[in-house]
């Protein structure tokens, strides 16, 4: 039916525009049973007065002047006042209205947690022969040497910093914010979540990967037997903050080895609470099965005691 594949396309937050192809439109034949994704029928739209939109301008090093940062979409509960945060992050191509639906799914049994769903600026991307689309960094390719590169990555890393500490000066404690993408977004909340200065609640990657895995890593040497090693350079206080990937194991567009690639690569820079979850017959998009998972997760790292926002005096 129409509003099944609405939500159904909705859910999947577009997935990632790669090769030049929208993963919606690749997607939009597929029934939910074809699929294997199901839309629960009680995902609907938030409500106007429940969205709140600010906006920011700061300079890009990658345009090379001052932009706007497009509005972030935020959905609260109206039954519950929030003590935590979800800052989710949308793939490439698409935009935090993307998983606006996505959001209200894991809000109905977690009207505690506060989402907030930026957008990426737009920018040329070499991936897709140079066209403009909201990217929160370039990408050349999926190899692990493209991954390497990953130019504007450090200034969407500022950006959603400087979200996390927006949700600090509130009153809101770093080990009540949790950081969450898809694919590129994903990839983003890896790379942000590992150079906080303080521990988070936990950071999730749904269909993504760890860019710039050397960056985590310090070469040194010994002039005795002229051999070097690699040592993790990751504050040790942010290793303990729990990490989990979900995958798809039919994922196409980001293949299932670079999840446990980057499994691997957390494990060895001495993350000490990781975990991948697969999905069977999964392609790049989310499932509910998924969600769930999710969704249970950041109820495990955000418990709703109400201990989230200091009291003001």
């Amino acid at each position: 039916p129409p509003t099944m594949k609405r939500l159904l396309l909705s859910i999947m937050g577009h997935t990632d525009v790669r090769r030049g192809v929208s993963a919606r439109g690749r997607l939009a034949g597929l029934s939910a049973a074809s699929s294997g994704i199901l839309a629960p029928s009680f995902l609907a739209r938030t409500p106007s007065s429940d969205r709140q939109s600010p906006s920011s301008a700061r300079f890009s090093s990658v345009t090379g002047g001052m932009e706007a940062y497009p509005k972030d979409l935020v959905i609260r509960s109206k039954e519950k006042k929030d003590t935590a945060t979800c800052i989710f992050l949308h793939g490439l191509g698409d935009t935090g209205r993307g998983w606006e639906d996505g959001a209200q799914f894991l809000s109905a049994t977690l009207p505690h947690v506060k989402f907030i769903l930026p957008t990426a600026n737009s920018m040329a991307v070499t991936l897709n022969m140079g066209m403009k689309m909201p990217a929160w960094y370039d990408l050349e390719g999926l190899d692990l040497r493209s991954n390497e590169k990953c130019q504007g990555i450090d200034d969407s890393m500022e950006r959603i910093s400087d979200l996390i500490q927006k949700e600090v000066s509130r009153g809101r404690s770093m080990q009540r914010i949790v950081l969450a993408g898809f694919s590129q977004g994903g990839a983003l909340s890896l790379y942000a979540g590992l150079r906080q200065k303080e521990q988070l609640a936990g950071i999730i990657c749904m269909s993504g990967y760890l860019p710039k895995p050397s960056s985590y890593f310090s070469q040194s040497s010994s002039s005795a037997s002229s051999s070097s090693s690699s040592s993790s350079s990751v504050d040790p206080d942010i290793l303990s903050t729990p990490i989990r990937l979900f995958h798809g194991d039919a994922d196409d567009v980001v293949k299932l080895e670079y999840a446990h690639d980057s499994l691997a690569y957390l494990k060895k820079m001495g993350c000490k609470d990781t975990g991948l979850k697969e999905y069977g017959m999964l392609p790049h998009s989310a499932s509910i099965e998924e969600l769930k998972d999710v969704r249970d997760f950041i109820a495990s790292v955000l418990p709703d005691n109400g201990s989230g926002i200091k009291p003001k005096l």
